[in-house]
């Protein structure tokens, strides 16, 4: 029994089969045309005829192949019927060649099966014809095939291996293509893109280009950078992938803008008709906050009225602004004091020194912390710290008054009423008619009816009067009123520069420039005034000031002309500071006592004596030129006394016997490195004896000359070594030099005497150097900026400026005089000091320019002809062939 109940489980699992089989064969009939159509759709694809067609109508000719097989495929398989088990077994039976159909026995029952005699004699039965049953199988489909499609299923796949076979590595994306609608196979060239990425405002540098295809590496980006693509010759709408706010434009018929923000690292792809055009890695790198902190203890120095604010900040790619916020605790009013940079470093400190003695926080603790903006706008803070701000000291018991009131008035801790009160006590104080008038004008700005705004104009009047009271007391009334002059000049030009900024591009008209200028000069009148009276009470102290150089009359111009052209050209910030400049020289030349102006004395003095030695260096070099353009004369007239003609010149020799190197020095042109050269170097020209002897009488006089030069130069480091402390060595080199220079005059050798006199200008000018750095550390050893009354003194700034910036003045102060500039020895070496070329006559008729005659042309042309012949030799090393073919492109 137990095999009977495996055999009967395997017939079962052969029947499935046996009809799987069968509907198969029966589905060949409905199926052959729809395998037809999808067989003759796949060898169109392989020949790229959809691709070939519109995308529109491609999509019409796959819809009808691939419909009407679908439609023909799905009727014909719903008119199949299913097979039955008898004919499963029928064919199980003829494919394991059984005779006399034994399976139906299986199936089969008795037809009297009441008794179980005869339901055990029918199970023996079966037992012994399962028993005898041969092993069972299923053959594959034969499907009823005709001649015709027999031949077709061979042919047809045939077909489509030789179409793959033709189409090669072709072949998927043919496939992909045929199938796919608006997708092209790898056949159809890859459009053409240019891709770049721009950098954000904020990070200034070079595009990024990048290439088409798939990139190797990494690209760097800081975060906002712009992604362009331009796509060209392609027929379909192009999608850039991994980038924000994507903005597609189309320029023509084939022609495609892509661009869109970087703003997190991944790869960005672009695409077109379903193939990659590029492929690039891009890293992000983040825009962060300003790193900004105190450098310090911000706080005044000791007497000092200006606030010290030491600070430090870094940012990637720039700080634009820096600022100070001020706060005192239970006090709502904030004071933003902005420290200016120098442009918009990444890294920077410095030391800023603003004047905020004038605030009402003047004198109090308060609490400060820094506030620093990138150029592309993130914020940062520094921590809180206490400090003082630095005040003014009045000597004046009234000013002292006026400044205390003034400071509760500005914070809101007396009424406008009581202060008024107050005021008209304070009148009692004083028997100064001015001050009553200037306290009048106050207690009426004060009143209930007074207009508008009135009251906000207080603080800035008791701030003035508090100064002119502590002059008056201290200097007298003329150099009170003197001193209130130049405050209400320097006033008037913080307002137009104030003004010209707000105004933007309309701020540089002409009619406020004019108003500048006439602002500028009220201000430099008003601080020559107030020098004069400061000289004055010097000499009347027993003090002689000593002249301050050529502009010792008017010694504001240069500074005002400079102010005029930083606001005239837009640097309103620039144009600021030295307006700063300028009131910090005013308030020293109001806090001068008489050590100071002895200290000036002595300054001004030691610069005199130093712009006198600078500009006996610049004669002494000056005469040094002449000589040495007096000597080159003479050397040229001999050489050309004792010259062949020019027309005979290399005449004899034969073009066709030199080298490419020689050639090329023959049309004016260097020999590249590395260049074989086998021609012998030219000996030096020859000079006449009879010009050499007819010109003794000049160079007697270039000896005697060079005779007292150097007499001059020896007095001179002696001078320069008094002044400083310190020996110029380049001039004593210089007179050893000047000393060879007058031997070879002696004896005649202009050649030497020539090698002689440029040493000696070389001298000089490393003398000059020396002789500048001495005096700057000569006059940095003994403090000599801190008295800056004038410009010619020093730069007189008094605001800390970022550190390693360079200023605007000049090392000491005084305008470039004769000798002083210091030009770089690379772009010296063939120039005299003078800037013309070394070898330049006296007369200045020996220059580079040459016309050259028939002759110099003809043989131009000759050495033309010999170079292209030369470049047509093959023989030649190839490193002088490609040369040729270089240099003969430009012919």
């Amino acid at each position: 029994m137990p095999e009977t109940h495996t055999a009967t489980f395997c017939l079962a699992a052969l029947r499935q089969r046996a009809r799987r089989v069968l509907w198969i064969e029966r589905a060949w009939i409905p199926m052959r045309w729809p395998l037809l159509l999808l067989a003759l759709y796949i060898l169109a694809a392989l020949a790229r005829l959809p691709q070939s067609l519109p995308d529109w109508l491609h999509l019409v000719v796959e819809a009808g192949f691939i419909g009407s097989a679908g439609w023909l495929a799905v009727r014909g398989l719903r008119k199949i019927p299913s097979a039955s088990d008898a004919l499963a077994d029928r064919r199980i039976e003829r494919d394991s060649h059984l005779a006399y159909q034994p399976l139906m026995t299986l199936t089969d029952r008795p037809a009297y099966a009441g008794s179980g005699e005869q339901s055990a004699v029918w199970s023996r039965h079966v037992e012994r014809v399962t028993a005898a049953l041969p092993p069972l199988r299923v053959a594959l489909p034969r499907p009823p095939m005709t001649p015709s499609e027999r031949a077709a299923t061979y042919i047809v796949p045939v077909a489509i291996a030789m179409a793959a076979l033709l189409a090669g590595h072709h072949t998927p994306s043919r496939l992909h293509a045929g199938f796919i609608p608006g997708v092209d196979d790898d056949s159809v060239p890859l459009p053409q893109i240019q891709a770049w990425i721009d950098r954000p405002s904020y990070a200034a540098g070079a595009p990024v280009f990048l290439s088409s295809g798939v990139q190797t590496g990494t690209i760097k980006v800081p975060e906002g950078a712009t992604l362009n693509a331009t796509i060209t010759a392609s027929h379909g709408r192009p999608a850039l992938h991994g980038v924000s706010s994507v903005v597609r434009s189309r320029l023509d018929q084939q022609s495609w803008n892509e661009h869109g923000t970087l703003e997190k690292s991944g790869t960005i792809t672009l695409t077109a008709r379903g193939r990659t055009l590029g492929s690039w890695r891009v890293t992000v790198e983040p825009d962060l906050p300003p790193v900004v902190t105190w450098n310090g203890k911000p706080g005044p120095q000791k007497d000092d009225w200006r606030t010290g604010l030491p600070w430090q900040v870094r940012q990637a790619y720039g700080v634009a602004s820096l600022e100070v916020e001020i706060t005192i605790p239970g006090s709502l009013r904030v004071l933003r004091v902005p420290i200016q940079l120098d442009g918009q470093p990444k890294d920077a400190k410095g030391l800023a020194r603003p004047d905020l003695s004038s605030d009402a926080f003047a004198g109090m603790m308060v609490e400060g912390r820094l506030h620093a903006k990138s150029i592309s706008g993130r914020e940062s803070y520094s921590d809180n710290v206490k400090f003082r701000i630095g005040e003014r000291k009045f000597s004046d018991p009234l000013a002292r008054a006026l400044i205390a009131l003034r400071r509760r008035l500005i914070l809101s801790h007396e009424h406008t009423s009581q202060a008024s009160e107050e005021l008209k006590l304070l009148t009692q104080t004083t028997n100064v008619h001015g001050v009553w008038a200037t306290m009048g004008l106050a207690i009426a700005s004060l009143q209930p009816d007074a207009p508008d705004g009135s009251a906000l104009e207080v603080p800035g009047i008791l701030w003035s009067l508090s100064l002119y009271l502590d002059d008056l007391k201290r200097d007298g009334p003329e150099i009170a009123e003197a001193a209130a002059e130049v405050r209400s000049a320097q006033a008037g030009v913080q307002q137009q520069l104030d003004h010209m900024q707000s105004m933007g591009e309309k701020g540089h008209s002409l009619a406020e420039q004019e108003e500048l200028q006439r602002r500028t000069q009220a201000l430099k009148d008003a601080l020559n005034h107030r020098m004069q009276l400061l000289f004055q009470r010097a000499a009347q102290s027993g003090i002689m000031m000593p002249q301050s150089g050529q502009n010792s009359a008017d010694p504001w111009s240069d500074e005002m002309r400079r102010l005029q052209s930083d606001a005239s050209q837009g640097h309103g910030d620039e144009a600021l500071r030295r307006l700063q400049q300028m009131e910090d020289m005013a308030e020293h030349m109001r806090q001068a006592t008489p050590q100071d102006l002895k200290a000036l004395a002595a300054q001004m003095k030691a610069q005199a004596e130093a712009r006198a030695q600078r500009a006996t260096l610049h004669d002494i070099i000056h005469r040094e030129t002449g000589l040495l353009d007096h000597t080159q004369a003479r050397l040229n007239a001999a050489r050309k006394a004792a010259a062949p003609p020019a027309d005979q010149q290399d005449s004899g020799r034969d073009i066709s016997q030199m080298s490419t190197a020689d050639l090329l020095r023959q049309l004016g042109m260097q020999p590249p490195p590395g260049m074989p050269d086998t021609s012998t170097s030219k000996p030096p020209a020859p000079t006449d004896p009879a010009t050499v002897a007819a010109q003794g009488t000049e160079r007697r006089e270039d000896h005697a000359i060079q005779r007292a030069l150097g007499q001059v130069d020896d007095i001179l480091d002696r001078h320069v070594k008094d002044l400083t402390g310190k020996e110029a060595k380049s001039l004593s080199k210089a007179r050893d030099d000047m000393k060879t220079a007058r031997k070879a005059l002696a004896d005649r050798h202009d050649d030497q005497a020539q090698t002689a006199e440029q040493k000696v200008l070389a001298d000089l000018a490393d003398a000059g150097k020396e002789m500048r750095q001495n005096q700057q550390s000569k006059s940095s050893s003994r403090g000599g900026g801190g008295l800056s009354f004038i410009p010619s003194m020093g730069s007189g700034s008094g605001s800390g400026q970022q550190k390693g910036a360079a200023g605007k003045s000049g090392d000491d102060g005084d305008q470039p005089q004769a000798g002083d500039d210091d030009g770089s020895d690379d772009d010296q070496k063939d120039q005299d000091p003078l800037g013309r070329k070394l070898g330049e006559g006296s007369k200045g008729k020996d220059s580079d320019a040459h016309i050259p005659d028939k002759n110099a042309r003809d043989r131009a042309r000759d050495i033309e002809r010999e170079l292209r012949r030369r470049a047509s030799d093959r023989t030649r090393p190839q490193s002088e062939l490609d040369y040729l073919e270089r240099l003969l492109k430009s012919f």
